[in-house]
């Protein structure tokens, strides 16, 4: 059966289906109003778009076009320099190959989602003004990082589910990735990366390589721009951190790993992380853990469940964290002599024996201790401000 064209606006956005330009022409686009402002394509019977088509469409002088196409049969596309486009979105296409002509002064933001792109156009870097990039759930096997270094206005990269196995940079002279913040390379193959090919990136700000296959990083982050890096999810046995710079790093993921010990000279080089997220790895009560953390002075959440921790101990230190999770560790005893106010320790789900928390009122301290063998509270008529623990002998099937 075949469905025919449909035309359907609504204020400045229009939508266009079931469009087969070979049968029906393009008379439907001279009867897109020019107040339009989003063009939207579905199910666009066209296995190669020219863009240029789209300028049948009377826009008012000097306006321009956010276009969108979805579940579509375009395998290849062409965009010209003169396209009115500002925004464009290909989903779910069977795109293999798109070309952007040179001298692209439009083009702000390309989104690509669900294609049959195996690696990231040449002619990318014709999109002078471009500020956004997302090839996304795509096939792209390797990334030259170069490609994007002299794009001016461009603020975010986003790769996040493809089948990139190997990340590279060829050297280039000149200006350099001078206004990317965010770069996300999440849910790929990569196994290692030159940690170094990032340091040009002077405005970075998110680095995102979890959900990788990564069991090392080569080189060392001189990003004192960095605030969110993101590790976890990957196959990280050990990580050394002392000759970067991350003086401003704030958020560190590392969870789902399979570290033994806490990354060397974290708390060195980057003293300003305020959230730090350890879960499940294989990290021990050895390496003067307790100590090194204790360093972190900006620390507010710390989650360190899932790991083989047997001891928290804390003694004359006055713990800035506000926030620790440490469930699921085989821990028998925590000492923390002193916390600041509103601190929360959650040790659910773990064999500890004996639980001393000081310096704090009972309004102003909480404290998880559901699934062990002790409870704790401060119920204390005489002494509110101490912890009491007496044994659980209730059953517990919620832990794993």
């Amino acid at each position: 059966m075949v469905l025919a064209v449909l035309l359907q606006c609504e204020h400045v956005s229009c939508t266009i289906s079931n469009w087969t330009p070979s049968v029906e022409g393009s008379s439907v686009l001279k009867n897109v109003p020019n107040s339009v402002q989003y063009l939207n394509f579905r199910y666009l019977n066209i296995t190669t778009l020219n863009f240029e088509v789209l300028d049948r469409v009377r826009l008012s002088n000097d306006a321009t076009i956010e276009t969108s196409i979805q579940y579509s049969r375009v395998e290849q596309g062409y965009l010209s320099s003169h396209t009115n486009i500002t925004s464009l979105l290909l989903m779910d296409t069977n795109l293999s190959d798109i070309e952007f002509e040179p001298h692209n002064a439009k083009l702000k933001m390309l989104t690509i989602i669900q294609s049959r792109l195996r690696r990231v156009p040449d002619s990318i870097n014709q999109l002078a003004v471009l500020q956004v990039l997302a090839i996304v759930r795509s096939l792209v096997d390797s990334v030259d990082l170069s490609l994007f270094c002299k794009l001016q206005y461009l603020h975010n990269i986003n790769l996040m589910h493809n089948q990139i196995a190997f990340l590279n940079y060829s050297l280039t002279s000149g200006v350099q990735f001078p206004t990317l913040w965010e770069i996300n390379l999440s849910h790929n193959l990569l196994t290692t990366v030159h940690l170094d090919n990032f340091n040009g990136m002077k405005a970075l700000r998110t680095i995102n390589l979890s959900n990788n296959r990564l069991h090392s990083l080569d080189g060392q982050l001189l990003l004192a721009s960095l605030k969110k890096l993101e590790l976890s999810h990957n196959r990280l046995t050990e990580l050394n951190f002392c000759s970067s710079n991350l003086s401003n790093l704030a958020d560190l993921y590392i969870n789902n790993n399979t570290l033994q010990r806490m990354p060397v000279c974290m708390e060195e080089t980057m003293p300003s992380v305020s959230y730090l997220h350890l879960a499940s790895n294989a990290l021990s009560t050895d390496d003067s853990i307790w100590s090194r953390l204790a360093k972190l002075h900006q620390l507010t959440l710390l989650d360190i469940s899932n790991n083989r921790l047997t001891s928290m101990v804390w003694a004359n230190i006055t713990l800035s964290s506000r926030y620790i999770n440490m469930n699921n560790n085989p821990v028998k005893y925590i000492n923390i002599s002193m916390a600041i106010d509103g601190f929360h320790v959650d040790i659910g789900c773990t064999t500890i024996q004996q639980l001393t928390i000081s310096s704090m009122s009972s309004n102003e301290t909480y404290t998880d201790t559901y699934c062990t063998p002790i409870r704790c509270s401060y119920n204390s008529e005489h002494n509110s401000n101490q912890l009491q623990c007496g044994k659980n002998v209730e059953e517990c099937k919620m832990c794993v």
